[in-house]
C-alpha cells in the first residue's frame, strides 16, 4: 500500500475513533487514493445520510467538504488536526445519491501559506456526475507535518527542515 495512503487511513482511523461527528454521520467514508495535495475517497450512502427525498442530505455533503478537505491536508503529512476552519462552503448542482450508492470525493489543496491553507472538494455520483463542490479555507496554526511523501505518495520521506528567513 502507498505509503500517503497508508497514512491518511491511519490519520481517519483514529479521527473516527474519538467519537463525535465525523465518527457519526461519516464512519462509511472509505479513503482510496491519496498523494500529496490529492485525496480520492467513497461514502457508502447510508439511511442516516438521507433527507426527505431519499437521496443524500446537503448537511452530509457539506460535512464531507469540511472532512475531504482536512483529509486532504493530512496527505502533506500533518496529522489530526490540521487546523481550524475560517471559511467554507459547498454549491449543490445535482441530487448526490440515494441509499446503498457511492458518492466520490476528490479533494485538493489549491494553496498553503505560512498560517493558511486553501483546498476544494468535488463531490460525484457513481457515474462521475457532478454533485457538488465545495471549498474550505484553514488556519493552520501550529499543525506541522510529521512526515512526507514522495510526489506519487508512494514512498514516506524524511521531513525537510524549513529554511530559516
Amino acid at each position: 500500500m502507498a505509503a500517503c495512503l497508508k497514512f491518511l487511513q491511519t490519520v481517519w482511523t483514529s479521527t473516527i475513533s474519538k467519537g463525535g461527528h465525523d465518527q457519526n454521520v461519516l464512519s462509511s467514508l472509505n479513503i482510496i487514493q491519496a498523494r500529496p495535495g490529492y485525496l480520492r475517497a467513497k461514502l457508502l450512502i447510508e439511511n442516516r445520510h438521507l433527507n426527505n427525498h431519499k437521496t443524500i442530505h446537503g448537511g452530509a455533503i457539506l460535512s464531507m467538504t469540511d472532512t475531504i478537505t482536512s483529509l486532504t491536508l493530512s496527505t502533506l503529512g500533518i496529522p489530526a488536526p490540521t487546523g481550524v476552519s475560517v471559511n467554507i462552503s459547498t454549491e449543490f448542482v445535482r441530487p448526490g445519491g440515494r441509499q446503498g450508492d457511492l458518492l466520490t470525493a476528490v479533494g485538493e489543496i489549491v494553496k498553503t501559506g505560512r498560517t493558511l491553507a486553501y483546498t476544494r472538494v468535488t463531490f460525484y455520483t457513481p457515474d462521475d456526475k457532478v454533485v457538488a463542490f465545495g471549498s474550505h479555507t484553514k488556519y493552520m496554526g501550529n499543525a506541522v507535518p510529521t512526515t512526507a511523501f514522495s510526489q506519487d505518495g508512494e514512498i514516506e520521506l524524511p521531513v525537510e527542515p524549513k529554511a530559516k528567513l
